[in-house]
């Protein structure tokens, strides 16, 4: 009797744990994105390969080089809190599919304790430490650093694709937010395009859109159903955004969506991808 009021003491504690983890984790992971992501009405070619650089920690996509053009732009996507670059690979492999001289770059974030995890290592951009109201307005500790370590990355990708202005920086959750704090302070050679998805604006209120990227084009994409960072908190990232002059900013809500992404958003970033690379983007491959 003593042995089993130990044990169901044991599995409550496990449970509560687990019900505190449960937040952090869908803060980073699209449920179920692999999954969709394979049922899309497209294959990549064999053609496509996947780099793999554990130096530095990052997963790319092109199309192979002996079979066509050289890349003419990159595509950099951050992953969420909790996440790795593996969590997004699929869909990479998708969009590389489809845009045959775009590179893909998948970096993943440094392990780091996580406040609102109570204090478990995970890959992690910066630090959150409430999913509220307010989380946009937090002061994001390590959120420096891991700005530097993408426009490292940046620079060295637009060494490779003929300059800033034919890459794009995208993410979700986390990575979206990260993806506009990066972005949107380069003063010096702007992007050609920032992609945010179940994303917000981290904190808010302690920096300014750098007037070299007023004119970057900025795009949204959420889920009006997405419990963990809500779509209210991107439609108000989109108002910030537009009263700092960044005219090209849109939004796409996807009625019924959760924390998550859907074939109809995946083909809409594609979309958005391409018109913003313009040319550069290549020729067209798989139709999604």
């Amino acid at each position: 009797e003593a042995r089993s009021r130990m044990r169901a003491k044991l599995l409550g504690v496990l449970l509560v744990g687990h019900t505190k983890l449960l937040g952090a984790l869908l803060v980073g992971r699209a449920s179920g994105l692999a999954g969709r992501a394979a049922g899309l009405r497209m294959s990549t070619s064999t053609r496509d390969r996947m780099l793999v650089d554990r130096e530095a920690k990052t997963i790319s996509y092109e199309h192979d080089p002996a079979a066509s053009a050289a890349p003419t732009s990159s595509v950099i996507v951050l992953h969420g809190l909790g996440d790795t670059a593996m969590g997004w690979s699929d869909v990479a492999s998708i969009w590389a599919g489809a845009m045959r001289t775009t590179r893909f770059v998948l970096p993943t974030a440094p392990m780091r304790p996580v406040t609102l995890n109570g204090g478990q290592y995970m890959p992690a951009w910066y630090d959150i430490k409430t999913l509220d109201g307010k989380t946009d307005r937090e002061s994001c500790e390590w959120i420096g650093e891991s700005k530097e370590t993408i426009d490292k990355l940046v620079q060295a990708e637009a060494a490779l694709v003929g300059g800033a202005g034919n890459v794009i920086l995208a993410g979700f959750s986390q990575g979206g937010a990260l993806a506009l704090y990066v972005g949107l302070q380069r003063e010096a050679e702007p992007l050609a395009g920032i992609v945010s998805m179940s994303g917000y604006l981290p904190a808010r209120g302690r920096w300014q859109v750098a007037e070299g990227s007023r004119r970057v084009p900025v795009g949204f994409f959420h889920g009006t159903a997405d419990e963990v960072v809500k779509s209210d908190w991107a439609e108000q990232a989109l108002l910030a955004l537009q009263a700092q002059d960044v005219a090209s900013s849109s939004i796409k809500l996807y009625t019924g969506m959760g924390h998550s992404a859907v074939q109809e958003e995946i083909a809409d970033v594609a979309a958005f991808i391409r018109h913003a690379l313009g040319p550069a983007a290549g020729g067209a491959g798989a139709s999604l």
